[in-house]
């Protein structure tokens, strides 16, 4: 599974393939309960499809949802109908433990894995649930400060878990938060009279997962470039090169009360000093292109990438697909 992985890609407007050294099944038991489906030439591994179960919110309310992952067939044996014998199984899975949302994200531009889900006997089409943006912030060397604010590290606490749960069950498939959810995480607080008014949940999940960007275009090569050039000067970190894995930490959850502004770029800047110390290259925060989060970020040195989120309902619940639609989608890149 790990060959099969190294070997395949996401194309799109970056090309970016997410390597899992040295154990290829760590990262699905942080997903959730996982089933793998793959096809096999003999006694080789020529394809993969996974299905994870997650608890999210809906309107509020608790839904299971199936997300689908580590869709790859190995180059030689593409077009041959492997990746819609891997769909076929997977339906059947799903329609026979009576399942109904399933999620999957592809990169921005990459709109071959919809036509292997596409025009299924009983099955509704997957529906487009908007662009997510993958915020990379650089990493900095200044470290962050506010006089009238104080960050400090908290361990895992039920009070910690009622304010995450308070915030992200006012998105769309937003997680329910546990201890598990928290096991690995380092946790920064801002507290006011000894109450949570704002949450940073980092998680480093290089051990269970590579990012390496395998192409980009001239733009994006030479600004790379420029960086790494005077990053001592701007005291900004190193950039990755094309065919490295990117050094890079995860903002896992992030939650501030009213969505303060001052706040929340308080809590990435304290993160860009931590990558910056830990000689990473970036900070990564996914969130829908509908998060009011976006538009904290004014000021802040990154880089940002797109990818399209898909959302179907095997039994044709159209109310459940409006909610998500029209509310503001979440999905943990984390765990992508």
């Amino acid at each position: 599974m790990i060959e099969l992985t190294a070997s395949s890609g996401m194309r799109g407007e970056t090309g970016l393939r997410i390597d899992r050294k040295p154990d290829f099944f760590k990262l699905l038991g942080m997903r959730g309960a996982t089933n793998v489906f793959v096809a096999l030439d003999n006694e080789t591994i020529i394809g993969s499809l996974c299905v994870s179960l997650q608890q999210v919110y809906l309107g509020g309310q608790i839904y299971p949802l199936q997300y689908i992952g580590d869709f790859k067939v190995a180059e030689p044996f593409r077009n041959k109908g492997i990746g819609l014998q891997l769909c076929n199984q997977l339906a059947d899975y799903v329609v026979h433990i009576g399942a109904d949302l399933a999620f999957l994200n592809v990169s921005k531009g990459n709109a071959k894995p919809f036509s292997f889900f596409k025009d299924r006997p009983g099955i509704p089409d997957f529906e487009n649930i908007g662009v997510f943006n993958i915020h990379q912030f650089i990493g900095k060397k200044k470290k962050a400060y506010l006089p009238q604010y104080k960050i400090e590290l908290m361990p895992v606490t039920d009070d910690l878990i009622k304010f995450l749960n308070a915030r992200y069950s006012k998105y769309e498939m937003g997680p329910v938060i546990t201890k598990k959810k928290l096991q690995g995480t380092i946790n920064f607080v801002i507290q006011h009279k000894k109450e949570i008014i704002a949450a940073m949940c980092l998680a480093d999940t290089m051990s269970a997962k590579q990012n390496v960007v395998t192409t980009l275009s001239w733009k994006m090569k030479v600004l790379l470039k420029c960086i790494n050039i005077f990053k001592v000067v701007s005291g900004f970190s190193k950039m990755p090169l094309v065919n490295e894995p990117v050094q890079m930490i995860y903002i896992k959850y992030l939650a501030v009360n009213n969505n303060e502004k001052q706040q929340i770029k308080l809590l990435i800047n304290h993160a860009r000093n931590i990558v910056y110390e830990k000689a990473y290259s970036f900070v990564s925060l996914g969130i829908h292109e509908k998060d009011p989060l976006n538009s904290c970020f004014v000021g802040l040195v990154k880089l940002t990438f797109k990818s399209v989120g898909m959302l179907l309902s095997i039994k044709d619940n159209k109310d459940l697909i409006e909610k998500v639609k029209q509310g503001v989608p979440f999905e943990d890149y984390s765990l992508v």
